[in-house]
């Protein structure tokens, strides 16, 4: 039979009976009730329990009047306060002490489970009052910080055994990744603790056997080594990685829906957790990405208190959305249909970050550039008695000039100048980097010409896994312009030895004693041409002729892009606020781009070769910033009539009963984006003044 009906529920009276609250000596080791010792003569006066690394704390008194108090309980401070004050009514320090809650319909609820710390004794004319603060069991997670690490042998990284020592708590170091491979973690097999370990972050194999450090990975790794569970208990680890996963929008769209959003793992900048309590190193990682720890205190299956340490999203997809019930306008007070007591709201689109750049290194690429003298050849150097003077041992007392006559050779990047062979003619013109730096779309520039000191290691690298050198090679038969980016003409002789790359510019020194016998190894091309064990390097450049023909030298070096990767998010409709506000952060020590440009020595195509692209995992990081800040904070708090247990740190409040009132802090319904709305960022209840109230917090989903 179907049918509909109108539910009136009766007006109900304006009080109810409140909740029995009992504070108890803890006694673990006992059986029983027998755990649990009530102190009739204490109060608690209010419990309070805060998002992020802080265990609940709690506030006591003694009862001194000697009405409320049991018989043989202290009247006076005098038999509370001294260090060897003791009796079955006196709590000590470190005391463990747990506040029940017995409702009305005789159900047992755990409230809060601790240590007493703190006694504090306030003494007027007409009073005295003693009590003292209790800190939540959790606080013993901050009695061991951490220190070292559990790491895989090297020589097996999958299979090998686990070791721990002592090397710092570092995650991805300068962006390298330090983590055994996926899918090999400790207790593999067992969904619900497996978690991964460290492995040597140089290590130079391929394939490599390292992963990057997510952010799941980070907090499995966290707690399942450091945190022993003695007082805190770990959520399951079988969820925690897809929890912890940055949302995209749907290719096309603006707007995430959780239907059609992708999914992509958050990679941790380099982190040093060394010397930090467990639960402060977490909650730096996770509130930096927008997400949420809290501790939880409830009731294990026997009775007795369980702690908790539980990780939730803040945005669309985070915990439970609860409504607040207030009477409609106008109409009188209904308990039943209300329980606010107060309300205080504001939000500040003044913290609104809608708009993320990650800066990131600059791209690093991979270049053979054939150099040009950095000086003047001049006809009769090479006679024996004016060679004498670019000697080595001749070097210390010699010009500028005469320092870097035959041993100076540059790209002349920053048009600094060099000897041009075709002109015979000193030329300022600056070497062309456009075949490895395109113009952009529109016409201009993509670099700018400056000093581009090369690097000693390059992109490419051997059969082990290992970068190989910069290398340096000549050639007699090279036809192109010089200084330039190597054409791929020409046949080349690799150069063992005898010269060093320039410090503050691109291009190499000869640092051999006389350049007029520069030994320059055997021959190792594959194109037959003359084999030259020695080069006569003055004679060849100030008179050349066969057998010592003029000859070019080839840089194989890795040089600096001045673009960095493009890892930008832009303001989404969603925010609330018509202006882009961006902000740029720094992560040039972990995110970056490695090239192996065409027609170089080991990449003898047209087309670049990546080897190193991190573009995927900065833009993530950049998503998920923008998700922790584009929404305007929202704070205040509400008041609730009586003990209500219902509402937790971290839940959403999504609407204002009564008054029709949503909290939803961004925009997009109508186009499938999921609402989001204030979380309780810390939850209070308060038993003095002969009531029972429940305090909210809220704070938004940026940490407002």
């Amino acid at each position: 039979m179907a049918g509909s009906f109108d539910f009136e529920p009766r007006d109900v009276p304006l009080s109810s009976p409140a909740a029995m609250i009992r504070v108890c000596r803890y006694h673990p080791a006992r059986v029983g009730a027998g755990r649990f010792e009530v102190l009739p003569n204490v109060v608690c006066e209010r419990i309070r329990y805060r998002e992020g690394p802080e265990p609940p704390a709690a506030r006591f008194r003694y009862v001194l009047d000697g009405t409320e108090g049991a018989s043989g309980a202290p009247s006076d401070f005098g038999g509370l306060w001294p260090l060897d004050a003791a009796g079955p009514h006196v709590v000590r320090d470190d005391d463990r002490l747990v506040v029940l809650a017995v409702t009305p319909s005789g159900e047992l609820r755990v409230l809060f489970d601790g240590f007493a710390r703190s006694p504090r004794v306030d003494v007027t004319p007409r009073s005295q009052r003693v009590g003292f603060l209790a800190v939540g069991a959790a606080v013993r997670c901050w009695d061991e910080p951490i220190g070292g690490r559990w790491q895989r042998h090297a020589d097996d990284p999958f299979h090998g055994e686990v070791a721990a020592v002592d090397l710092p708590t570092r995650f991805n170091p300068d962006g390298k990744p330090n983590c055994a491979p996926d899918g090999f973690d400790v207790e593999r097999g067992n969904a619900s603790i497996q978690f991964p370990v460290f492995l040597d972050p140089d290590l130079d194999r391929d394939p490599d056997p390292r992963s990057y450090w997510t952010l799941g990975k980070f907090v499995r790794h966290i707690l399942g080594v450091y945190n022993d569970q003695e007082y805190v208990k770990n959520p399951d680890f079988d969820r925690i990685d897809a929890l912890l996963r940055s949302r995209t929008p749907a290719p096309g769209s603006a707007f995430i829906d959780s239907n059609e959003a992708t999914a992509a793992d958050v990679v941790i900048r380099d982190f040093d957790a060394s010397n930090l309590p467990w639960p402060e190193a977490l909650a730096a990682q996770l509130g930096l990405a927008g997400f949420g720890m809290r501790f939880v205190t409830g009731e294990d299956g026997d009775g007795s208190p369980r702690n908790e340490i539980e990780i939730y999203r803040k945005d669309a997809e985070g915990g439970a959305a609860r409504d607040l019930l207030l009477s409609e306008v106008g109409s009188e007070l209904n308990p039943a249909r209300c329980n606010v007591g107060g309300l205080r709201l504001q939000r500040d689109s003044r913290a609104i970050v809608n708009a993320v750049t990650v800066e990131t290194s600059q791209r690093r690429t991979e270049v053979s550039i054939v150099l040009a003298p950095g000086f003047e050849p001049v006809p009769g150097d090479e006679a024996a008695e004016a060679r004498a003077r670019y000697l080595r041992a001749n070097l210390t007392t010699a010009t500028d000039e005469a320092r870097r006559k035959y041993r100076f050779y540059v790209a002349n990047e920053a048009g600094d100048g060099h000897w041009d062979y075709r002109s015979a003619a000193w030329s300022n013109s600056a070497l062309d980097l456009s075949p490895v730096f395109p113009n952009r779309r529109d016409g201009k520039p993509s670099y700018v010409k400056r000093l581009r000191p090369g690097s000693s290691r390059l992109v490419t690298r051997d059969a082990n896994g290992r970068p190989l050198r910069a290398e340096l090679a000549f050639s007699r038969d090279y036809s192109g312009a010089a200084p330039a980016v190597w054409d791929g003409s020409g046949n080349w002789q690799p150069i063992s030895g005898g010269w060093e790359l320039l410090e503050d510019r691109l291009g190499i020194f000869i640092v051999v004693e006389d350049p007029e016998a520069w030994p320059i190894g055997e021959y190792t091309g594959d194109t037959p041409q003359e084999p030259s064990r020695t080069l006569r390097g003055i004679t060849s450049q100030a008179n050349p002729a066969a057998p010592n023909g003029r000859f070019f030298l080839r840089l194989t070096t890795v040089i600096d892009d001045d673009s960095m990767i493009s890892a930008a998010v832009d303001a989404r409709p969603a925010s609330p606020t018509s202006h882009a506000r961006r902000r740029r952060v720094d992560a040039r020590d972990h995110f970056g781009l490695e090239v192996v440009s065409a027609r170089s020595t080991h990449n003898p195509t047209s087309t670049p070769r990546i080897v190193r692209d991190d573009s995927s995992r900065a833009l993530t990081w950049a998503r998920q910033l923008q998700a922790a800040h584009e929404l305007p904070p929202l704070t205040g708090g509400a008041t609730i009539p009586g003990l209500v247990t219902a509402y937790r740190v971290g839940d959403r409040v999504a609407r204002i009963n009564g008054r029709d009132i949503g909290l939803q802090t961004n925009l997009g319904a109508g186009q499938g984006e999921a609402p989001v709305y204030p979380a309780i960022s810390a939850l209070t209840w308060d038993f003095t003044a002969d009531r029972q109230v429940t305090i909210l917090e809220l704070a938004d989903a940026n940490g407002g």
